[in-house]
């Protein structure tokens, strides 16, 4: 019938809980997934496994996101003059606060692939519970460890956000600085955390480093998985 028309529109893949969830890893745990703990050499293979699969998923957004850019000008009297110490790039600082939603829900979204069920990693479930586990520990992780190919390797932990400044993500690489998990009798079903953390590079994500990690129900990542589930040293 002339004059009618359709709109199409695509956005983000969404879950089964309705949102992005932001995601969260270490070197360590790449090195684990995708390189048997360092025997096998950083190589683009691994690099774009890492991408897909090497992330933990956050089980409810965080409520607040703060980054906080220092702007360092400094300003010395000498006998003769005023010496002023100009801005330079420096380390943004991550305010992270939350709550890991109802304490009583029960593991859920199990990944049922075949590299899934291999992977200790990937078959565990998330819940609210194994979510804060989950970050509590890699924040709690040494910043540096020894791998199986006995050489020390820098542990520096990544965090991908999706905010209002970034709605198509960033990936924010550095540490973290404290991790607090406040608790009252006031709520005895949720559980707050908070935690701050030192971003030393804040990078955009690529379309592979978009896809959801390891609990994710797209088509897009299960395509992933088939083609690197034969790779060496894949979990």
């Amino acid at each position: 019938m002339s004059g009618e028309y359709a709109t199409n529109q695509y956005g983000k893949f969404l879950n089964k809980r309705g949102f992005t969830p932001f995601q969260f890893s270490s070197r360590k745990l790449q090195m684990n997934t995708t390189q048997l703990g360092g025997l096998i050499p950083d190589n683009p293979i691994s690099d774009l496994a890492n991408g897909a699969l090497s992330w933990y998923e956050m089980w409810i957004n965080p409520e607040k996101v703060v980054l906080k850019r220092k702007f360092m000008q400094k300003q010395q009297h000498t006998a003769g003059s005023i010496v002023t110490f100009h801005y330079r790039p420096e380390t943004i600082d991550m305010h992270v606060s939350g709550k890991i939603g109802w304490v009583i829900i029960g593991p859920q979204e199990r990944d049922e692939s075949i590299t899934g069920r291999i992977s200790g990693n990937m078959a565990m479930d998330n819940s609210p519970r194994i979510f804060l586990q989950r970050l509590r520990d890699m924040a709690e992780e040494p910043m540096y460890f020894v791998g199986l190919d006995g050489i020390e390797h820098y542990n520096t932990k990544f965090i991908k956000i999706y905010t209002k400044q970034y709605p198509n993500g960033v990936i924010c690489e550095g540490y973290f600085v404290d991790f607090e998990v406040p608790e009252s009798g006031e709520d005895a079903q949720t559980i707050d955390y908070t935690f701050n953390f030192t971003i030393e590079s804040l990078t955009p994500m690529s379309i592979l480093q978009d896809l959801a990690g390891m609990f994710a129900n797209s088509k897009a990542a299960r395509k992933i998985r088939g083609a690197t589930s034969t790779l060496p040293g894949l979990q």
